[in-house]
């Protein structure tokens, strides 16, 4: 069942309990009675039915099929998402370049050598604490974007902004004054799955706050319940992505693979991750 007509049977369910308690209460004797009760067990056996234990064959359906169908459901606020991630991107790209003293005013201290920054491989034993500190850092910025929808969406748009900027202007210095395969191999290889899982997660935020601010013609409380459940569903089905690219972030990226091998992680990901997400459009939409 999914959740628009989960809410719906709760709101039918309370109607005919508030029903039948008036009946027992003003009409004692009504033949509807019998029947109302029948259906109030029945409403409340289904609503409140103890939970399944939570097994790996749901996790794994959870992931496989829903967790693609509801990031369809939001692609529209997704789109707005990545278009806006893209506009400061280039915005803050634009900035390093025409000024890049004022623009490395925007990095924290420890950034703002990038210019002059060359990779050092990262000894082995380095690599799991950092991946561990990459997932911390990437699950916090995923919950903000999400829960950000209940600030109207403002916290959303400021993670979006501060983090889009943030790799702009990165990336406007690290490229002075010519193209620099080495940053770039240090950014894309995990880049495109942790970037679409925080445009994805920005996306759920931004369909909670349009549910905030406009609920009709349903009640406000309903829409934003549903909305609610709906972003933490793919908050929690994005942790696999933030994993993935963790690990890339934390064992492939900073080693002393080639920059060609590097590059190439990232149109691979890309294609496999197009390749899942298109498992959520429905039937007629694919065809």
């Amino acid at each position: 069942m999914n959740a628009e007509r989960l809410d719906l049977l709760v709101l039918r369910y309370q109607q005919a309990a508030s029903d039948l308690a008036y009946l027992r209460t003003h009409e004692p004797a009504s033949p509807l009675i019998p029947r109302l009760n029948d259906l109030v067990a029945r409403g409340h056996a289904v609503i409140y039915r103890p939970r399944r234990r939570l097994s790996v064959r749901a996790v794994g359906r959870f992931l496989w099929r829903e967790y693609p169908r509801l990031v369809w459901e939001i692609r529209r606020y997704a789109y707005a998402a990545a278009a806006i991630q893209v506009v400061l991107a280039v915005a803050g790209y634009a900035w390093a370049q025409h000024d890049p003293v004022d623009a490395a005013s925007f990095l924290p201290a420890s950034m703002r050598g990038v210019a002059g920054f060359h990779h050092h491989p990262v000894p082995g034993a380095l690599m799991a604490p950092s991946a561990a500190g990459i997932f911390t850092n990437n699950i916090f910025v995923s919950l903000l974007d999400v829960g950000g929808g209940l600030t109207l969406g403002v916290m959303t748009l400021y993670s979006l902004y501060l983090n889009s900027m943030l790799l702009g202007v990165l990336s406007g210095l690290a490229n002075r004054p010519g193209p620099s395969a080495e940053y770039w191999s240090l950014i894309v290889p995990h880049g495109v799955i942790e970037l679409t899982a925080f445009t994805i997660c920005a996306g759920a935020g931004l369909a909670l706050a349009a549910a905030v601010v406009r609920a009709e013609p349903e009640p406000r409380s309903v829409a934003i319940r549903r909305a609610g459940t709906r972003a933490a569903l793919i908050a929690a089905g994005t942790m696999p992505l933030l994993i993935i690219a963790g690990t890339i972030e934390g064992f492939v990226t900073p080693s002393g693979l080639p920059e060609a091998v590097k590059l190439a992680v990232a149109p691979a990901t890309a294609i496999v991750l197009a390749a899942y997400l298109r498992r959520g459009r429905p039937a007629a939409a694919a065809g």
